[in-house]
């Protein structure tokens, strides 16, 4: 049986090798979008799905554990969309989700979709939401824009899943029953909200049993959770709170113990996780996991068939898991056996506990798929997402403090190029985007690449980035372009005085909000950077604020994080990049995704025409037809690797 699974697998994890593999940096090809990007078992552990690229395409595919029964079941170009995510509804069927960039009554947007589709391929049905034929009391229906939220499954029912559809009020989703091979829908729960965007749920959970249970809304910058017991139709108010202020309880999932809700919550100014009896209220909370130096931001993790939960993920980026079930500990140390030195995750579990597919991985690892049988301990590889990428040539980076002007510690990841000493080597600072999103360092396709060309890599956590508290994390709000780049001008003064980086040779690179570090960088300390790169950068934050009133509690988030677009407009317009541009000397490159729905193409555009119009000859503007803000399609990739290395290698070698 291993030997047909190593055989029939190796062809979705090999392309063909770069001609040099000794001295020679890989090529661009090797780090453009993973051959592999997830392995999923079937409930009964008999198949796997694959969601893989090739050649700029995305394909979900199936097969038997054994290697037999394949099947290409759904594929894309990733230009009209892209799959974000699939799961097994049960041993036949899947459900795949999908994304594309739109536009409603002329605003920009993303709309999501739900695909079911048979393991063979068949009964495919590209869009699980049916529009009824009929009018509701107030005209037709709202057709909704996010139509793939699963809010749970139902046990002993594997026709159906619970779906939040707004369907009735826009931007109030109702959770109705649907089924998965037909599409019809039944309404299981009413949003108790009164009027559309006011007091209403957008975030539902379900019980183990597939009752909706708990909920959470937003409307401005006040936040309301509601729970109700078990079989009881009354809901009460778990938390009240203002997320300009602080940041308060979340739900997140009931356990096999249905009186049992997870909730996350601040914890000695760390994220942590609690659980609380929703049913005897005089009960103290737990306090479940925590951790002294981190929030806990990432998803539950459950035993197989998904009933109690054992552990959680420290983020969407750091994948590590913090267990407090001794089983799931033990299964764990297992694994750690097995495969030493990585850090391995189960990603998906077969229900009976027997077939684990194991993601494994740390920096120089980039992510891996094994398959453990719990029962004999054999662990077998699956596949690569970087096959061409040899873990000998990689380099880890090192974790060090920076200490900012103002006294504050910053903690920054430090990556020299293999073979080199520490010694005034050519400098990338690349500031993570978000500004809040960050991860702690695992595999990072960008950081190798650079390094690979001989460039030492800085990664600052500025103030403003999440997982460091919530005090860390409120100290960026309204301080774009000022603190929050203070913090980036010390880490690079940090890396010359400590002798590492040539003065001379020093590049600032990033993405979204990376991008507008990297464009304010240029306004602000021109003389400390030889070049400047903005992929998607944010260039006018007046613009920024006064889009968000398009969406639903965008404006007053927005607001509280950046700032008011008329109390704040002087600070917005200082350190707005596109109001500076006489003042930008520093060669840059400025590149931006025609279809970005996270930053929009028009803050490009705006700053090259602001650029032109200021006579400054030393950009260089390149805008991307068909790429969104996280470059899914390869394409997009290889074409800005290609024009980073012309561009960094002209101004760092």
């Amino acid at each position: 049986m291993y030997g047909l699974l190593i055989l029939f697998l190796f062809v979705w994890s090999v392309v063909p090798a770069f001609a040099d593999s000794g001295t020679a940096a890989p090529p661009v090809h090797a780090f453009a979008s993973p051959r592999i990007t997830s392995i999923q078992l079937s409930p009964s552990g008999r198949h796997l799905a694959v969601l893989r690229t090739h050649e700029g395409k995305t394909y979900l595919d199936t097969q038997t554990v054994a290697g037999q029964d394949a099947h290409r079941v759904v594929s894309t170009d990733n230009q009209e969309y892209v799959i974000t995510w699939f799961r097994w509804a049960n041993d036949e069927r899947l459900l795949v989700g999908i994304q594309f960039a739109a536009t409603r009554d002329t605003i920009d947007s993303v709309e999501t979709r739900l695909l079911a589709v048979n393991r063979d391929g068949t009964q495919q049905i590209p869009n699980l939401f049916k529009q009824a034929p009929f009018l509701s009391l107030f005209g037709k229906k709202h057709f909704p824009q996010v139509q793939d939220r699963i809010v749970g499954t139902i046990p002993r029912d594997p026709r159906h899943v619970l779906l939040a559809l707004d369907l009735e009020r826009p931007l109030s989703p109702d959770v109705y029953k649907v089924d998965v091979y037909s599409g019809e829908r039944q309404l299981v729960q009413v949003n108790p909200g009164l009027e559309p965007g006011a007091n209403t749920i957008s975030h539902w959970v379900a019980d183990r049993e597939g009752h909706v249970r708990a909920g959470a809304g937003q409307f401005q910058t006040m936040v309301h959770v509601i729970v109700k017991q078990p079989e009881s139709s009354i809901w009460r108010n778990l938390a009240h709170y203002d997320l300009a202020k602080e940041t308060g309880l979340l739900p997140l999932a009931f356990d096999a113990d249905p009186a049992w809700l997870y909730v996350r919550d601040q914890h000695q100014g760390k994220a942590a996780i609690f659980k609380i009896n929703v049913v005897d209220r005089r009960v103290d909370r737990v306090l479940v996991a925590a951790d002294a130096r981190h929030d806990l931001m990432g998803e539950l993790v459950y035993a197989p068939g998904r009933r109690k939960v054992v552990g959680v993920r420290y983020g969407a980026a750091d994948q590590r898991v913090l267990f407090w079930d001794f089983d799931a500990q033990r299964l764990q140390a297992r694994i750690d056996r097995a495969i030493p030195g990585l850090t391995n995750v189960i990603h998906s579990s077969s229900d009976d506990g027997r077939w684990h597919i194991v993601q494994s991985s740390d920096a120089v690892h980039p992510p891996q798929w094994s398959l453990f049988d719990e029962h004999d301990g054999r662990m077998v590889l699956l596949g690569k997402a970087y096959p061409d990428l040899d873990a000998a040539a990689l380099v880890a980076p090192r974790e060090t403090f920076i200490t900012a002007r103002d006294g504050k510690e910053l903690s920054a990841f430090l990556t020299i190029p293999k073979d080199r000493e520490p010694r005034e080597l050519p400098l990338i600072l690349f500031p993570h985007g978000g500004p809040a999103s960050q991860g702690r360092g695992g595999f990072n396709y960008w950081t190798q690449w650079f390094v690979s060309r001989g460039w030492a890599v800085l990664e600052p956590r500025f103030r403003g980035t999440e997982g460091y508290g919530d005090e860390f994390l409120r100290a960026g709000f309204q301080r774009w372009g000022l603190e929050m780049q203070d913090d980036l001008t010390d880490s690079v003064r940090w890396a010359i005085r400590s002798g590492i980086a040539s003065a001379h040779r020093i590049c600032i690179v990033g993405s979204g909000y990376g991008g507008y570090a990297a464009l304010m960088g240029a306004v602000k300390t021109p003389d400390l950077y030889r070049c400047a790169v903005s992929l998607g950068g944010v260039t006018d934050l007046p613009q920024l604020v006064s889009d968000s009133r398009w969406y639903l509690n965008q404006k007053q988030v927005v607001e509280s994080r950046i700032g008011s677009w008329w109390g704040d407009r002087e600070r917005l317009r200082e350190t707005s990049p596109v109001f500076h541009a006489q003042e930008i000397r520093t060669p840059l490159l400025l590149m931006h995704g025609a279809v970005d729905r996270a930053v929009a193409v028009s803050h490009g555009r705006d700053m090259a025409e602001a650029l032109k119009a200021a006579h400054v000859t030393t950009y260089r503007y390149v805008e991307l037809p068909f790429a969104d803000q996280a470059l899914s399609r390869e394409q997009d990739r290889i074409h800005v690797f290609k024009e980073l290395e012309q561009f960094l290698t002209a101004h760092l070698d």
